[in-house]
C-alpha cells in the first residue's frame, strides 16, 4: 500500500480536506493471520456455540439492509480467561505505531474496547454502511479502529461473507484472522451461503471498535471523511 493516496490524504488532512468521490476511495485495512493460539480459538468457538441462545437478530424487520445475529453483551458474559487474552492481543497488535500508520489513524490513548460476537449463517448479509454511527444512528467519534476476528469450523462449511470495500477489495473470512480498518470507510458483508443448517458451521466473528479521543477537527470533517452513501 502506498504512503500517499487520495483516501489516505483525506484521512490525515488538516483542517478540512477536499471531497474524494467514492470511486477513488482506496481500502485502508490491515490483516493479521494466526492472531491467537489455536487452542484459544477452539475454546472461544466452544463458548460461542454453547451460548448461542444469547444471539439476537440484527437488522431491519425484512432483513433488507442487514440480516445477521449477534451477542452484544460479551464484556459482561465472556469468561475472563477468554476476554482478557483477546483484549491484550488487540491492544498489542492494533495499537502498534506501524499498524496505526497503515490505517491512517493518529496515535491515541485507549478509552475502552467495544466487542460483539456476530454470526452470519445462510442468507445473512450487511449492505453498504460505515461505522461512524452507532446503533441509534448517532455519530460515535471515539471509534478509532474497527476490528473483525474471524472464526469458522474446519472444514469451512460456507462460502461468501467477504468484507468488501468501495474499491472492490475483498477480505475473505479465514479462521483465526484479525482484520483492522478505519471506521469511516464504507464497506459491506457479502451474502453467506452455508451448506449446513447447524449454526456451528456459519461465519462467526468477534467484531467491534477500539475507542479513543478523536483528533482535533475530526468531528467537523466527518461528512468529507464518510463520503456519499453507496448502494449497489
Amino acid at each position: 500500500m502506498s504512503d500517499s493516496s487520495p483516501t489516505r490524504d483525506i484521512l490525515k488532512a488538516e483542517p478540512r480536506p477536499a471531497f474524494v468521490p467514492n470511486r477513488f476511495r482506496e481500502a485502508i485495512y490491515h490483516e493479521i493471520d494466526d492472531a491467537m493460539p489455536l487452542a484459544y480459538t477452539r475454546e472461544l468457538g466452544k463458548w460461542l456455540y454453547a451460548n448461542r441462545d444469547k444471539l439476537v437478530r440484527g437488522g431491519d424487520d425484512r432483513g433488507a439492509s442487514r440480516f445477521n445475529h449477534e451477542i452484544t453483551t460479551l464484556e459482561r458474559d465472556l469468561p475472563t480467561e477468554l476476554y482478557v487474552p483477546f483484549r491484550k492481543m488487540l491492544i498489542e497488535k492494533a495499537l502498534a505505531a506501524d499498524v496505526l500508520d497503515k490505517l491512517a489513524t493518529p496515535d491515541f490513548d485507549l478509552r475502552y474496547i467495544e466487542t460483539h460476537a456476530t454470526l452470519y449463517h445462510h442468507g445473512s448479509h450487511f449492505e453498504w454502511h460505515d461505522d461512524a454511527p452507532g446503533y441509534d444512528q448517532e455519530i460515535v467519534p471515539t471509534r478509532r479502529v474497527t476490528f473483525c476476528y474471524y472464526l469458522h469450523s474446519d472444514p469451512k462449511m460456507f462460502e461468501g461473507g467477504e468484507l468488501e470495500f468501495l474499491d472492490g477489495t475483498l477480505i475473505t473470512p479465514s479462521n483465526n484472522k484479525l482484520t483492522l480498518f478505519h471506521p469511516v470507510q464504507q464497506h459491506r458483508v457479502r451474502r453467506v451461503d452455508c451448506w449446513s443448517a447447524k449454526l456451528l458451521h456459519g461465519r462467526w466473528a468477534l467484531m467491534g471498535w477500539i475507542h479513543g479521543d478523536p483528533p482535533e477537527g475530526y468531528i467537523e470533517r466527518m461528512p468529507e471523511l464518510r463520503g456519499r452513501p453507496h448502494s449497489g
